[in-house]
């Protein structure tokens, strides 16, 4: 039986057309999920900042200014405006500190660098313990639920996080207070407290030392 030749260029035509129409359909893919991706990114930067900023009537997300601050973060800070005039700041940073990696956090701030309210928007810390500090979940109980009480409305607290309201960078961060009445910090998450304690100072400290920059009509 006689013995069957390859044609090579035939073979290799077929397998750079196939190689070729994987490659569109791969491209194809990546562009579709880029723009999905980048669509949820920006609609869960849009909720946050509605979350730790006062009313505005401008888009926030289009009107920013990166500074860096003293520990060489980019704070990325949104400039809230109602009627033309700055009411606020939200300051963005991703600290390297936590115990599982990177958190990002994110403080509203008041127009001379006092803390609103503070979110953890993106983390990767132990479940129970780190996410205690991080995370801001409605509390469901068993009385609420037989009684038929909803959740109330607005952001859920959050005990960590709430102790920082009100409060003004200084000099040195705040130090990590674990018991009494009002805490920045759970025993046992020590790392996660301390990393999201810095993440704040930074925001606010770097906002206090740069209010002028802030307050020229940023790049759009």
């Amino acid at each position: 039986m006689a013995e069957q030749k390859i044609n090579i260029p035939k073979l290799g035509i077929f397998l750079g057309g196939i190689a070729a129409l994987a490659a569109g359909l791969l491209a194809w893919v990546s562009t579709s999920t880029t723009d999905a991706i980048q669509a949820n990114l920006q609609k869960k930067t849009n909720t946050a900042l509605e979350q730790v900023l006062p009313a505005f009537d401008n888009a926030p997300g289009e009107e920013t200014v990166v500074i860096n601050s003293a520990e060489g973060w980019p704070v990325k800070f949104y400039i809230a405006k109602k009627d033309g005039k700055i009411v606020g700041y939200a300051g963005e940073v991703i600290t390297p500190e936590g115990f599982s990696g990177d958190v990002t956090v994110m403080a509203g701030l008041e127009t001379d660098g006092t803390i609103r309210t503070v979110i953890v928007t993106a983390n990767s810390e132990t479940p129970g313990l780190g996410t205690s500090v991080t995370d801001r979940k409605v509390q469901k109980t068993l009385a609420n639920l037989l009684k038929g009480k909803k959740p109330s409305a607005g952001l859920p607290p959050n005990v960590y996080l709430d102790w920082y309201s009100g409060k003004k960078a200084g000099s040195e961060r705040w130090p990590i207070v674990k018991d009494g009445e009002k805490i920045n910090g759970k025993t046992g998450a020590t790392i996660t407290s301390r990393a999201v304690d810095g993440a704040i100072f930074a925001v606010s400290r770097t906002a206090i030392d740069h209010l002028d920059d802030l307050r020229q009509e940023p790049k759009k």
